[in-house]
């Protein structure tokens, strides 16, 4: 293995090994400031991680311009220090044909780690070999795989970019988001009332009749051409020999056209409250909006334009996708940021036989230095 492979292969094994689970990041964080600092960066960090429960909070850093676009618009990279469960205690195998996976009891983790150590070791060549560029601003938020709670909490005004890219999309390299959905979260609890299932089950209204009912009633997964629902979990009852006194269904509603997703909601809450009604159980339900979609397609974007020139250097034509997924990307959308949802080398995401390879992470490495000494 060359010099610039064991650098990024010890890099990306290194952060992947730290344990941070979503509002567990403490070490992540630590980390990161360290090896940032090296490079001069002073990542700050925010007290998101008290407010939303966790052990760490956002971390943020610029670092000035250098060279003959040094006064050129700032560009903003975000990626996110989390992991989703099981993501502790990872060993990081290197396997011979260059695929990197974790021994099959954890996730790897290159979801997102893959992204923070192509930042880290771009920013580090770009420093090493003197190259121009415009001030860069770093971002790694905590418990985005909690649906994006540590960046909505960030505070924007911080921000100096108005054009941001955030490696968070898997599939083909070269792939980028082309939208993103509204996500809305649910939960619908029945109560009804025990009775005692062998001596007065007609004294007791069944939460669950009803649930199953209601769920019945409701069309899962794809509902149109742009709206997914789905019920995630359902939990009530108490033994096999009461009337079940109450019950709590979750679920989730995602569609790339906002008021969809609210429409369907609205459906959703009406079938509730009518079969629960029918056997005289009453409804509470809760719900709220974790995405807000939007499109990245019709109109022209920099991000856009700039991750197309730079997969142009390398002989890649850039691909869209439509994405129901979401990512910190709709968060700084919404905060008024041209962020584009970009290629992050991650395979099998979210499962124990999730991988990357050396060879994608050096090529992602490459493309974010043409992307941190753009011109535009």
């Amino acid at each position: 293995m060359d010099g610039a492979k064991r650098k990024i292969v010890e890099r990306f094994t290194s952060i992947a090994s730290i344990d941070g689970e979503s509002y567990k990041e403490r070490a992540v964080a630590d980390y990161l400031k360290i090896e940032f600092g090296k490079s001069g960066v002073v990542l700050t960090e925010d007290n998101v991680g008290e407010k939303i429960g966790g052990n760490a909070g956002n971390l943020y850093g610029i670092y000035k311009g250098e060279g003959e676009i040094k006064n050129r618009k700032p560009i903003l990279f975000c990626a996110h220090m989390d992991t989703v469960s099981p993501g502790n205690g990872k060993k990081v195998i290197v396997h011979k044909n260059g695929r990197i996976t974790s021994d099959g009891s954890t996730v790897l983790g290159a979801d997102d780690r893959a992204a923070i150590t192509a930042i880290l070791e771009a920013f580090r060549e770009v420093q090493e070999e003197g190259l121009s560029h415009p001030p860069i601003e770093f971002l790694f938020t905590v418990a985005e795989e909690a649906y994006t709670v540590g960046a909505s909490s960030f505070d924007f005004t911080k921000i100096r970019s108005k054009t941001a890219f955030v490696p968070d999309c898997s599939g083909e390299y070269g792939v980028y988001s082309s939208q993103e959905p509204t996500l809305i979260y649910f939960e619908i609890r029945i109560e009804g009332r025990a009775a005692h299932a062998g001596f007065e089950p007609e004294n007791g209204i069944n939460a669950i009749a009803a649930a199953a009912a209601a769920i019945a009633g409701i069309k899962q997964g794809w509902t149109d051409d742009h709206t997914t629902v789905n019920i995630g979990s359902i939990k009530g009852g108490t033994d096999s020999n009461v009337v079940s006194e109450s019950v709590i269904v979750k679920g989730e509603i995602r569609s790339s056209v906002h008021e969809d997703a609210f429409r369907k909601w609205n459906e959703i809450e009406t079938v509730f409250k009518r079969e629960a009604a029918g056997i005289g159980a009453r409804t509470e339900c809760d719900y709220g909006v974790r995405l807000i979609a939007y499109s990245m397609e019709n109109q022209e974007y920099n991000s856009v334009s700039r991750y197309e020139k730079a997969l142009k250097k390398q002989g890649i034509i850039p691909i869209p996708k439509k994405s129901y997924g979401g990512s910190d990307a709709n968060v700084l959308v919404r905060n008024g940021i041209d962020a584009l949802c970009i290629y992050n080398p991650m395979h099998d995401i979210h499962t124990t036989s999730e991988y990357t390879t050396v060879d994608e992470l050096i090529r992602t490495k490459e493309l974010f230095k043409t992307l941190m000494t753009s011109e535009e």
